[in-house]
């Protein structure tokens, strides 16, 4: 059972209590949750693991599919058991191939977590699979430099190059930056490639610290 909250003088009381909890909030402008697990005290302090959707994933007033669909919610569950920790995330602008919208709207999460009593937000992992991916590693790249732990990423995008090159969702992909799908190759690869988490690692000099990352890709994708 969910508990949908609202935004008050723009910030997001939560008002946490023992136990098992879903509660959904919008900050950012985006529609965002937090899960808590069984073990859940509110006054103490659990560590704190943002998920990213896929394609066509979302989070809507008092829903999202990663909560709603068993298949998907048994990885979030498994997290949480294992760790103690509990699971946020935010709609982050739907399809977003990891853009500036994104980017905003998961900054905004963290900072509204940041203040939650019970929450402890410098023990901060991510994870996500498939465009979800590209937002991990543009956070990490970007506002939340140096704040993340751990990083698991489940057959994610990496590489926006590659999908405009290949013609692999190169048309949603450059929905996504505002390109007309028609765009040639060289050029969308020349307008998008600041956005891109592959050519943006590539750029690190060598010893920048990362979190831990454990990936995981399957042969079909």
């Amino acid at each position: 059972m969910g508990l949908v909250l609202t935004v008050v003088s723009m910030t997001v009381i939560l008002g946490l209590k023992d136990g098992e909890q879903r509660v959904y909030f919008r900050v950012g402008g985006e529609w965002c949750y937090l899960w808590t697990p069984a073990e859940f005290k509110a006054g103490e302090k659990a560590p704190v693991v943002i998920h990213h959707n896929g394609a066509r994933g979302y989070v809507r007033e008092g829903e999202a599919d990663w909560l709603g669909t068993e298949s998907k919610a048994v990885f979030l569950r498994a997290v949480m058991e294992g760790s103690g920790c509990v699971v946020a995330g935010s709609h982050a602008c739907g399809d977003h191939w990891g853009n500036g919208c994104a980017i905003e709207a998961n900054t905004a999460l963290l900072k509204m977590l940041d203040g939650c009593t019970g929450l402890d937000t410098s023990r901060l992992g991510l994870m996500g699979g498939g465009l979800g991916g590209a937002l991990i590693w543009n956070s990490i790249l970007g506002p939340f430099a140096g704040r993340v732990k751990l990083v698991a990423v489940l057959q994610a995008v990496a590489n926006l190059d590659a999908a405009v090159r290949e013609h692999k969702f190169k048309d949603v992909c450059l929905r996504a930056y505002g390109l007309p799908e028609d765009t040639p190759d060289d050029e969308a690869v020349e307008k998008i490639g600041l956005h891109d988490p592959l050519l943006r690692l590539r750029a690190l000099g060598r010893g920048t610290k990362l979190p831990k990352t454990a990936i995981y890709h399957g042969f079909k994708d």
